[in-house]
């Protein structure tokens, strides 16, 4: 990559010559917006965070000198002048344990929902969509990047995740053959890998993430644009732009602000400091109204196009999502969270609880009087210190310094302010942990209120995972309706291939020059299957299934459920278990007709799915004449239903080929997965 030439701007059209003056300063407005909010500056306020929650001392007030021992020749070192080693200078590491608390209570699982269509069209894919949904979160292994968006949450009062599309791909040279005598001249063949290639979710720094400064919280139409700031090594960078024309032709150096956040200069320990030499500091920014996607590596604009997400029928979605902990204000998306709310209580009670501490030392370890010659300190005072004989005028004998221990009030008030600081984060001894009942009822009902403190958090997690569920439901569309294709030159396997997939002509085509083209969609393992009328049920057994583009329009809302995240409580899931069918039993033995809808909107209540809780008969469709799901291509001859009909009209929507979502042959050397893992001649991929 060449490394000499210069950027110009004029080198971009006229209307990305506008954009990019926009972006640029639009992430200033973002990032200055920050700096004084309500009258907090965030940034500042986050690096106090950073530094307070780990585990650490007060910091030792005092003037620092430079101290020499010129006997054993020892370089000098500062020291505090007139600070004392013996008091108790330890903070209490209240915000390090109760946000590990609320992280371990928030986050144990992944993230499952409810999904309702909104037009009975959709009905048939609700129940694949919401596979393909968890299936996503357990194949990217997501769960990891929601406990640090929660720990974000708890700390910094906000958070911010992405949701995108990644595709990682590497060439390799993989071993052939092996030479013993020579290993040197070993064979290797050299090969493209596919090491990811699916939908990822992201958590993202708060420190470098800026979201519309008109943001309200709980509006997600009022959130129109957003920036992110990464620092990448060189060879990184160059893996994931090197495609783009202005990284190919050399705009693009190592430099820019290559500290981990933008205020590590002006904020004390906001950030660490990366051994790497080679970084290129690189924004991302996204606009809904421009829909304008842009990247700018070390202020060369890399990319410059349309959002990339979108559903079906073209609304364009950001790809972050984001929430608060409790509200700072109603106009302001940042939050308060757990550190920010005992702060100042914590300061308090590391007061007290170090002059408790320092009172009980002297009492324990008496500090006493003798008879001897004058020396003072450098101030001519005498400093009260455990274990110290100090020498005075005149002493008649020596006395000791009785000092009393700390009294019930000390630990009475060590109590007070500590629950002072429970109550503040919401986090109490239920949750920590500590038994505070007699029966095995009252532990529960100490428990469950403490976790009411903890369900306005928990609501807006669930907004966020909410609306991240939108997203996700648009990249599946998306991305699983884009097949891979591959040319077949051989007659004969053209035969076996057309024999295969019964001549279906959404898996094959023929390219311009006449070439046969082999059309192969993912395949998924799904606990689905076909019952008698061709509609799709759920199952325990696992099955593989190639699943087409018809087949994954989607249109509804998205409710992911508060209990499949939480850390499950036996205890607790059994009583609202047996609270819940206490009250639908009795339903049962009545009409359907009169008491479905109060069932159904029960186990919603219960975050129950109404199709697992709801009796058989009462499941039962109320349309008879309703077309089944799976339409043979013999049957759509006898309904006289042309083939034009079958993609792109709404009556589409609900007559798919039997090979639309069909399980794979059951034969492990199918065609279908020979032509996946085959890329030599006779097939070509295109």
């Amino acid at each position: 990559m060449a490394t000499d030439k210069n950027f110009n701007i004029r080198d971009l059209s006229e209307q990305q010559q506008k954009d990019f003056t926009f972006v640029t300063r639009r992430i200033g407005e973002l990032q200055d917006a920050r700096k004084s909010h309500y009258g907090v500056n965030l940034n500042t306020l986050w690096a106090d965070a950073d530094r307070d929650y780990i585990p650490h001392r007060l910091r030792t007030k005092g003037k620092r000198i430079v101290a020499v021992d010129e006997d054993k020749g020892w370089r000098g070192a500062l020291v505090n002048l007139g600070a004392s080693d013996w008091q108790s200078d330890i903070s209490q590491s209240n915000p390090y344990t109760k946000i590990q608390v609320a992280l371990s209570i928030l986050v144990d699982q992944n993230p499952t929902g409810i999904f309702t269509a909104l037009a009975k069209a959709y009905q048939k894919t609700t129940i694949l969509i919401s596979q393909l949904y968890s299936r996503s979160w357990e194949f990217a292994k997501s769960k990891q990047q929601l406990k640090l968006f929660v720990f974000n949450l708890a700390k910094y009062g906000w958070a911010i995740g992405r949701t995108y599309p990644l595709r990682i791909v590497r060439k390799v040279k993989v071993l052939v053959e092996f030479n013993q005598e020579n290993p040197e001249q070993s064979t290797y063949e050299e090969k493209e890998v596919i090491e990811f290639n699916d939908i990822t979710r992201e958590n993202l720094d708060p420190r470098n993430a800026w979201i519309d400064d008109m943001a309200r919280p709980n509006d997600s139409y009022s959130l129109r644009d957003w920036a992110w700031r990464k620092v990448y090594p060189m060879d990184i960078a160059k893996e994931m732009f090197e495609k783009y024309p202005r990284w190919k032709a050399g705009y693009v150096k190592s430099g820019g602000n290559t500290q981990e956040t933008i205020d590590a200069v002006s904020v004390p320990n906001a950030g660490k400091n990366f051994q790497e030499k080679e970084l290129v500091e690189v924004y991302f920014y996204e606009n809904l109204l421009k829909d304008l996607f842009m990247v700018i590596a070390n202020g060369i604009p890399i990319i410059i196009e349309p959002l990339p997400i979108s559903d079906e029928d073209g609304h364009k979605k950001l790809s972050c999502w984001q929430t608060y902990w409790t509200l700072r204000h109603a106009e302001s998306p940042y939050g308060i969270g757990i550190y920010e709310s005992i702060r100042y209580d914590q300061g308090l009670l590391d007061r007290l609880r170090n002059m408790t501490i320092d009172q009980l030392t002297l009492s324990i370890y008496k500090m006493f009087f003798y008879s001897g010659t004058q020396s003072l300190t450098e101030t001519g005072d005498i400093k009260i210190a455990p274990g110290i004989g100090k020498p005075v005028l005149d002493p008649k004998n020596i006395k000791w310094l009785e000092v009393p221990p700390p009294g019930a009030e000390a630990w009475k008030g060590l109590e007070v302010f500590k629950k002072d600081l429970d109550d503040a984060s919401g986090i109490s001894d239920p949750l920590l942990g500590i038994v505070t009942g007699k029966t095995a009822f009252e532990i529960a009902q100490a428990k469950e209120a403490a976790l009411k403190r903890l369900k306005t958090p928990l609501d807006n997690i669930l907004d966020a995972l909410n609306a991240e569920g939108y997203i996700t439901v648009s990249l599946i569309q998306l991305l699983y309706s884009i097949p891979e294709t591959y040319k077949i030159a051989d007659p004969n396997l053209i035969d076996d291939y057309l024999k295969e997939i019964e001549s279906d002509s959404d898996l094959y085509e023929r390219d311009e020059e006449g070439n046969f083209v082999a059309r192969v969609f993912r395949e998924f393992p799904l606990n689905l299957d076909k019952d008698e009328k061709g509609n799709l049920t759920e199952t325990k057994e696992t099955r593989f299934f190639r699943i087409k583009p018809r087949f994954l329009k989607w249109d509804g809302i998205v409710n992911i459920k508060s209990q499949s995240i939480l850390t499950p409580s036996k205890q607790l899931d059994k009583t609202l278990e047996l609270e819940m069918w206490n009250m639908l039993i009795p339903l049962f033995a009545q009409p359907p007709e009169l008491y479905k809808k109060s069932a159904e909107n029960i186990a919603k209540l219960y975050d129950k799915d109404p199709k697992d809780i709801l009796p058989d008969s009462w499941l039962v469709e109320e349309t008879p004449e309703e077309q089944p799901l799976f339409v043979s291509a013999d049957q759509q001859a006898q309904q006289g239903i042309p083939p034009q009909i079958q993609q792109g009209t709404p009556q589409a929507q609900r007559l798919v080929s039997q090979q639309s979502i069909a399980p794979p042959q059951q034969n492990a050397t199918s065609l279908g997965q020979r032509i996946i893992s085959r890329l030599s001649s006779p097939f070509r991929k295109v």
